[in-house]
């Protein structure tokens, strides 16, 4: 049975919208490919361990595989998380099934574990009531699946679905989707300097709740503040060590957190996905009370 820590999130947010909404107004952290730094990358223990640490969204990658079923898994082969080899979307489920993902974040020299490559159905039940989750479809072609697989376990208010958008293109096709609107919906993507409001404005017709940037200019996250109030998203930031957000990265934060978790905070960051997710937990611990939403 899950513990009472593992059920406080579903207790205190019935759904992922009320979570997210600027009316809530904790700093969220977000488990990037669950708690791997205690389990397996991607894996259901990995989610587990994330919901027990209080961690509100894990972050988790999914794909098709050659029999058309979704599995959560980052790379495009079974190479570095798992005792296995061979390319995902060329594999059956069988033999993907058949492999043991390793421990943490892989690699060869990586003890196997007895662990299997979940299925998205398998991670978004163990996720259920315990914790929230950011789905990271690898590949656009496989959104439909990963879609329909959300509304069959009736997930909608569990999850949050997120597309790379250019704001300047002005052409947003998740808009037509049959989905959109039902489902939380993060567009990504990079602040064009000094345009970070002109951006948000852009895409104000995707009525997004959330939005992911990276960035160049701390100074452009301030620069759209009065925006990301007006519309009432929330900002999230990546603070991990490939998200090439200047400095703001998680090897910094562990020596100097209030010069990266810190400086973001100030700047209206309202969730931070992150490596290093003890210490950030730790950090926002010893921070004084906030009132202000983010």
């Amino acid at each position: 049975m899950p513990s009472q820590t593992a059920r406080s999130i579903s207790v205190r947010f019935p759904d992922i919208f009320s979570l997210i909404s600027r009316e809530n107004p904790d700093i969220l952290t977000i488990a990037h490919r669950g708690l791997w730094t205690a389990a397996p990358e991607n894996s259901l223990t990995s989610i587990r361990a994330a919901a027990e640490l209080g961690v509100e969204i894990v972050e988790i990658d999914t794909q098709v595989t050659a029999d058309g079923k979704l599995v959560v898994i980052h790379d495009a082969t079974l190479d570095r998380t798992t005792s296995g080899t061979g390319v995902v979307s060329a594999s059956d489920l069988a033999t993907i099934r058949s492999a043991r993902l390793r421990e943490g974040g892989g690699g060869a020299a990586a003890a196997v574990t007895g662990e299997r490559v979940p299925t998205l159905e398998e991670a978004l039940e163990e996720a259920r009531g315990r914790v929230f989750v950011n789905i990271d479809t690898k590949y656009p072609r496989d959104l439909p699946l990963v879609i329909a697989t959300v509304k069959r376990l009736g997930a909608q208010g569990q999850v949050i679905i997120k597309t790379d958008v250019e704001p300047a293109s002005g052409k947003f096709p998740v808009l037509d989707a049959d989905w959109f609107g039902t489902i939380p919906h993060m567009p990504m993507f990079r602040i064009r300097p000094g345009r970070f409001a002109e951006d948000l404005r852009l895409i104000e017709a995707l009525r997004t709740p959330m939005v992911e940037v990276k960035f160049s200019d701390i100074a452009d996250l301030d620069g759209g503040r009065e925006e990301l109030e007006r519309q009432n998203i929330r900002l999230w930031i990546n603070t991990l060590d490939v998200a090439h957000s200047r400095d703001f990265n998680d090897s910094r934060a562990l020596t100097d957190p209030n010069r990266v978790w810190g400086v973001l905070a100030e700047a209206g960051v309202g969730a931070i996905q992150t490596d290093t997710v003890a210490d950030f937990k730790r950090w926002l611990a010893g921070r004084p009370a906030k009132g202000a939403s983010r």
